[in-house]
């Protein structure tokens, strides 16, 4: 087997080039040196060379801008379970079994049970340890279903685990522990009140930071060991240093301003990759080539690929119309630098894209359907559930929300007087006011939409036995959950992939195989790629068959913890500690 293969189409999607083979560590002039180099400094990262530092080691980390990833600009929710410190304040019960029983049936077997076993027993060590680097949790409690918690919420159910159908032996436990942090009604941001304590926390132990530097090489031996990395950096000390900085925030602020299909997004778009360019052609002249030496081992913690529109539309070209959810570091990088060690690939077609209907809660009463007029999901499930259902080749990205009048009021009610967010408000607003029809009959909003009658009609009325409790609803809605349907006129609500007002966030969980018991990435034969470990995004994780709410960020802190534990040394049961 070759040691590396070409990742040829890939110079398409990034700069990353085939991995460099050399004789000796000593055919390269190396520019500096550690045991540990992480590429990506966000949640995964930062957790990795913390760890790392901790056991001992001399850590480099880079980032090719100023650190944090998709971590400290998300919405700062990390998914905890088993009886977490918050959640006894909260009075919430929760045990590891109760976490397991739940998470087994979304994970699906991405992870093994033994794996997914270990998540869930070192789930409260885990959040102790957060905790002691300073990163700031509230018991303060919402106990019914919602995409995001309200301002002043930090405990919450980010998942299925409300919904009947997937109760089990354990009564359901909020597992969303939002950082603490006061931003006002923003829902963007929180992440930094996890990932800066561990930023800081980090520093004090000596980890080394290097910014503004690009990974472009994997450098191996021809035993096929990862030696180190060929780098382009930007000296904090250059006279474009500050320039860069400011370019680079200028490009991230309007190119994440709007979703693309948004009203105007084509103006921030235009301003973002005007700043892009300049941040490049600075990067062009004032970055200098460096090569790192990493001793013991090299972690790819540079997130996913969902920035990347043309490898997105190589490797899923059904969400190439999504949102992107992640910061411009998620352009698929670490993965092909994984790929360019002879990594192996998984489920890079697999997008996680989110459809949430609730708040208002009203939304998710009403029965949502496809091109044909049929259900396809549970109107109550959590947003990643919808959004799976929806982009599935038969619906095709189509999502009509059908209500009756007394619902339409309703949600109009919850719009003007619940607690909500403004990006969970104003998309909603809008969508109803101008991506919506109206009919008397329900018959008639069927014709309006071109649906097929017979189809429409069975779908109307098993929706309406099943409110009436006269039978079981086929995708097990409790019939609390369901509208009665009894009042006309009746209104279409436009949810789908392509309504303007009303984005589709996605994130792509696919990437690099790994081994579970160390991170260490995984060849196609199965043997581990010596030296070469990957966390978050980069990898396969807990979260890649069904993102939940806070279940990356978990994900990234276990998979980085676990590299910077294993390449330390340390034992399994040290390890899960």
């Amino acid at each position: 087997m070759p040691i590396t293969e070409s990742i040829g189409f890939a110079r398409d999607f990034t700069r990353v080039e085939d991995a460099r083979v050399v004789d000796s560590e000593s055919d390269v002039a190396w520019d500096a040196a550690g045991d540990f180099v992480v590429i990506g400094y966000g949640g995964a990262g930062v957790a990795a060379a913390l760890q790392a530092r901790e056991n001992g080691l001399d850590v480099i980390a880079i980032d090719r801008f100023e650190g944090g990833g998709s971590t400290a600009m998300n919405g700062g929710i990390y998914y905890a379970g088993g009886g977490t410190a918050i959640q006894k304040a909260a009075g919430v019960e929760d045990s590891p079994e109760a976490m397991f029983e739940y998470l087994e049936r979304e994970v699906q077997g991405v992870v093994s049970d033994e794996t997914l076993h270990r998540f869930c027993d070192t789930s409260v060590a885990t959040m102790d340890w957060l905790m002691s680097k300073g990163v700031e949790f509230d018991p303060t409690y919402y106990p019914k279903k919602t995409s995001y918690p309200a301002r002043g919420i930090y405990l919450y159910h980010p998942d299925n685990s409300l919904l009947p159908a997937y109760r089990g032996t354990h009564p359901p436990a909020a597992r969303g522990h939002k950082s603490y942090l006061d931003l006002g009604n923003a829902a963007q941001g929180f992440g930094r009140a996890l990932f800066e304590p561990l930023r800081d926390a980090a520093a004090k132990e000596g980890v080394r930071v290097m910014r503004f530097t690009e990974a472009r090489q994997l450098i191996l031996d021809t035993a096929g060991r990862v030696l180190g990395l060929k780098a382009r950096h930007v000296s904090p000390d250059h006279p474009s240093y500050q320039a860069l900085v400011n370019a680079q925030r200028a490009a991230a602020k309007w190119l994440l301003m709007l979703p693309t299909a948004m009203p105007g997004a084509q103006v921030t778009l235009a301003i973002g990759k005007r700043f892009a360019r300049k941040a490049a052609a600075i990067e062009a002249k004032a970055a200098k080539e460096v090569f790192i030496r990493a001793r013991q081992g090299v972690c790819l913690a540079s997130g996913g690929f969902i920035q990347n529109q043309k490898m997105l539309k190589h490797y899923a070209p059904r969400f190439e119309k999504v949102m992107p959810v992640g910061s411009l570091g998620d352009d698929g990088s670490g993965i092909l630098l994984g790929r360019s060690a002879g990594g192996a690939l998984d489920r890079m077609g697999t997008i996680s894209a989110w459809r949430f209907l609730n708040p208002p809660s009203a939304w998710a009463e009403g029965m949502l359907v496809n091109a044909r007029g049929a259900r396809y999901v549970n109107e109550s499930s959590y947003g990643a559930t919808v959004g799976e259902a929806m982009m599935k080749p038969e619906n095709d990205g189509v999502a009509w929300l059908i209500m009756d009048e007394a619902l339409w009021q309703k949600a109009r009610h919850q719009l003007k007087h619940d607690k909500m967010l403004p990006f969970q408000r104003d998309p909603a607003k809008l969508t109803m006011m101008i991506r919506s029809k109206k009919a008397p009959t329900i018959a008639a909003l069927g014709a309006k939409l071109g649906f097929d009658p017979a189809t429409f009609a069975a779908t109307a009325a098993a929706y309406a036995n099943a409110a009436a409790e006269r039978a079981p609803d086929a995708f097990h809605k409790a019939p609390a959950d369901m509208g009665k349907f009894t009042s006309g006129p009746f209104h279409a609500i436009d949810l789908g992939l392509e309504s303007p007002f009303f984005p589709c966030p996605s994130i792509t969980v696919g990437g690099l195989k790994v081994e579970e018991s160390s991170g260490l990435v995984l060849r196609e034969d199965g043997s581990p790629v010596p030296g070469l470990y990957a966390a978050g995004r980069t990898a396969i994780g807990i979260c890649s068959n069904l993102y939940m709410s806070g279940l990356s960020a978990a994900d990234c802190i276990f998979a980085g913890r676990r590299a910077g534990n294993h390449v330390a040394g340390r034992d399994r049961e040290r390890q899960a500690a």
